[in-house]
């Protein structure tokens, strides 16, 4: 609920949005006595978490599980989703048999840490497990035949597909002719027809409630094996020497895949995250411990270190590289593997950057002549298909429209990728384009799509998705808004505010981080910083008796970067970031990481 009024009368800052007060569910009245109430349970709490925590929408969940959200407090039993039993017991079937399993996984991070997650446990059972992770540009997204057939004759008794397998009717049947059983384990949207399968275990089912349908495919598979777990006990499998495997011990795997997959972090998914983290803190998976290493993690873990520091150089390798080199990472057990992997998505990932520069200089200058279109689909013969996803999330960041960018093809269909804003959900436009013929296959979920269509198929398919939006949401995307979360001050902004809203994460989708204003502020002192001077870092006061470290990343260039740098001279600027202990300097140093700014409105 909020007034629609523009926070410190900030219509348009220096990053071309509009200020707002963050959505609360409570306010007025309601808001200052949940605030109390809170206050009296945690007398320790700063009153901006306070307030925070009073018009935040917890879910029904007791506080106190709400601000240390355990597995055991929000882990639904394996029983509720359809299939789940079935695929449980038909996994402890092959346990007890001694079967080999083939995994047909994702070329992306959800998809290399599901495939992990079964290679570890599944290992740790006594089985062999054959993992396919397809090539992005020669075989495509999701099961093939020849892919399977040959997971099949190396030895595999049973076959699971993680993270795709929904929509694989085709290949998926001329398996079942075999007469091998394959379990799909998926979380993409599914049709009325489900592939033939012994299981098909998917969350966004039609069939099913939808409660869960916010689980990554890591989210299901680590259920699945609690399911799986829990059968080998019931038939008396651990009644031995035989130790059950801990599964807690596999969280940072699924952490990391329900941070990078941009699930809401709602629920079972903060949990995952949460404790995902602790488990990343011990470094107990040696390949994630040395990906971090490479990556120059010299800070506690977070949500951040997941989603912008390890599964980016995962991704690396299905992107440009070898599309099995992240599950290799993950479920390796030699440190010497690790170390060479870990260098290995390290070097990727710094070209992938550098391509991704190239294509996304390229698509925004062939998206400005759509600026009347309230979608935006470009495509170009030369675009890398391995980044193409990523392109298209910084058009919609820079552009706050949904965008589709396509990697064309001379020889058959483009691949595209799609990223949405909240209220368009372009899986489904996709799958409707599809099933009416306008593109040639796709699918997806409310944020982000992948499709394939012939070079022919373009103006038709950004006619439909312009139509579409223009029925659901109008003619014209929805301004760029930022949420303020509240006020601080320089000298207000301390070490217990940090630690508290710590508390508060891990953030990501569905439980963003606060973002809050600090008004008047003078910058006394700005310097580019970084290479090529890409960060400008300066320090703030606004008169209340404490001054205050500050870096904008990748502000050097841009107008907010030149304002803070001109602000050493100039007048006082109104600053919007998020609080972050310093650990550049260590100790108890506070700073905050500006990510926009506004000039005073008189």
């Amino acid at each position: 609920m909020t007034d629609g009024r523009a926070f410190l009368g900030v219509e348009t800052s220096l990053t071309n949005t509009r200020w707002e007060a963050a959505p609360m569910i409570r306010e007025g009245a309601e808001l200052d006595r949940i605030a109390g109430a809170i206050a009296d349970r945690h007398p320790d709490m700063p009153l901006p978490v306070t307030r925070l925590l009073a018009g935040r929408d917890t879910n029904g969940l007791d506080l106190d599980i709400y601000l240390e959200p355990k597995i055991r407090d929000l882990l639904p039993d394996p029983s509720r989703f359809r299939d789940m039993d079935r695929g449980a017991a038909r996994l402890a079937d092959a346990v007890e048999a001694g079967t080999p399993v083939g995994v047909f996984g994702d070329y992306d991070v959800d998809g290399a840490a599901s495939a992990a997650l079964l290679i570890n446990v599944l290992g740790a059972l006594g089985l062999t497990v054959d993992v396919h992770i397809p090539d992005r540009m020669r075989e495509g997204y999701g099961p093939n035949e020849a892919a399977l057939a040959a997971l099949q004759d190396r030895g595999a008794g049973l076959i699971v597909t993680v993270d795709c397998g929904i929509a694989a009717h085709g290949p998926l049947e001329k398996v079942a002719q075999t007469g091998m059983d394959v379990i799909v384990v998926d979380h993409h949207l599914a049709g009325p027809d489900l592939p033939r399968a012994h299981s098909v275990i998917n969350p966004n089912r039609l069939d099913e409630d939808g409660a869960y349908g916010h689980l990554c495919a890591a989210g299901v598979v680590f259920i699945l094996l609690v399911g799986l777990v829990r059968e080998l006990r019931r038939r008396g499998a651990f009644d031995g020497d035989r130790r059950a495997p801990d599964l807690m011990r596999q969280l940072d795997i699924v952490g990391l895949a329900t941070v990078c997959d941009v699930v809401p972090l709602t629920g079972i998914n903060r949990a995952f995250v949460g404790q995902g983290l602790k488990m990343l803190a011990q470094r107990g998976n040696i390949g994630l411990a040395c990906l971090a290493d490479a990556a120059g993690l010299n800070a506690p873990p977070s949500g951040h270190t997941f989603g912008f520091m390890l599964g980016p150089r995962i991704n690396a390798g299905g992107r440009i590289g070898s599309s099995d080199l992240g599950v290799r990472l993950l479920s390796t057990k030699s440190g010497e593997e690790a170390v060479g992997l870990a260098a290995a998505l390290d070097e990727l990932n710094t070209r992938r950057r550098e391509i991704e520069q190239e294509i996304r200089a390229h698509a925004l200058d062939m998206a400005a002549a759509q600026e009347d279109r309230p979608v935006v689909l470009v495509g170009h013969p030369d675009w890398h298909e391995g980044v193409i996803g990523i392109v298209a999330g910084r058009l919609r960041e820079v552009l706050g429209k949904p965008s589709c960018v396509v990697s064309l093809s001379g020889d058959g269909p483009g691949k595209g990728s799609g990223r949405s804003i909240p209220g368009f959900r372009l899986g489904s436009a996709v799958i409707a384009a599809r099933q009416a013929g306008v593109i040639a296959g796709g699918g997806g979920h409310d944020m982000a799509a992948g499709f394939s269509l012939d070079a022919g198929q373009m103006t038709g398919f950004h006619d439909f998705l312009c139509a579409r939006f223009t029925r659901e949401i109008g003619a014209e995307a929805p301004r760029q808004v930022r949420a303020v979360s509240g006020l601080l001050s320089t000298a207000g902004v301390l070490p217990e505010l940090a630690d508290w809203m710590e508390r508060l994460g891990p953030f990501g989708s569905g439980n963003p981080e606060p973002r809050f204003a600090l008004p008047d502020c003078r910058i006394g002192f700005a310097k580019a910083v970084g290479r090529d001077g890409a960060h400008i870092s300066c320090r703030l006061d606004d008169g209340s008796g404490g001054t205050l470290n500050a870096i904008a990343f990748q502000a050097g260039g841009t107008p907010l970067g030149e304002a803070l740098l001109a602000g050493r001279d100039g007048a006082p600027l109104h600053i919007l970031g998020r609080v972050r202990r310093d650990h550049f300097r260590g100790g108890r140093a506070m700073q905050v990481e500006i990510e926009d700014a506004a000039r005073h409105v008189r």
